[in-house]
């Protein structure tokens, strides 16, 4: 499950980087236009059966990066959340995106890309560390069923007032 769609990564990014980074033909033959529509499975008959293949190629490139970000999500999130999130908030959402561009552009990362996907990271470290809480409706991981240990003593045994000292 993914916790982004490809409109919603569209819609964050420019669709015409998203598209470059992500038509694999040469010369390139899926444009931001033609991605946005195929994304909202809408009619591409006025594009030639190429680009119609392009465009679905385009986005098995955006659906494999989104499954990578969730991927990597629900890994740092299992140890905290049942996963797959079934309700993700919207800093799931936003993160997977800024997770997904780092995918799609693979190799060629720029600094400020590489920086988002760190930052993202860092984040789900610190969500698996327990020190930031991605709220309460969202259910913690499975926790033992059971009633609560209390533990019951009599007076201590070895105390100053109770001992007599060494004999």
């Amino acid at each position: 499950m993914s916790y982004a769609t490809a409109i919603e990564l569209l819609d964050r990014f420019s669709a015409e980087e998203i598209a470059q980074r992500v038509d694999r033909s040469i010369p390139r033959l899926v444009s931001a236009e033609l991605l946005r529509a195929a994304a909202n499975a809408e009619d591409l008959s006025a594009y030639t059966a190429a680009e119609q293949s392009a465009a679905s190629a385009a986005l098995a490139v955006i659906a494999q990066a989104l499954t990578d970000a969730a991927s990597t999500i629900d890994g740092y999130l299992a140890g905290r959340q049942s996963v797959p999130l079934a309700s993700p908030p919207v800093v799931i959402k936003r993160l997977a995106c800024d997770m997904a561009r780092y995918f799609i552009y693979d190799d060629q990362v720029t600094e400020v890309i590489q920086k988002r996907h760190d930052a993202a990271l860092a984040f789900f470290r610190e969500v698996a560390a327990g020190r930031v809480s991605l709220g309460a409706d969202l259910g913690a991981a499975a926790q033992p069923s059971g009633g609560s240990v209390e533990m019951v003593t009599d007076a201590t045994a070895f105390g100053r007032k109770a001992s007599t000292g060494f004999i």
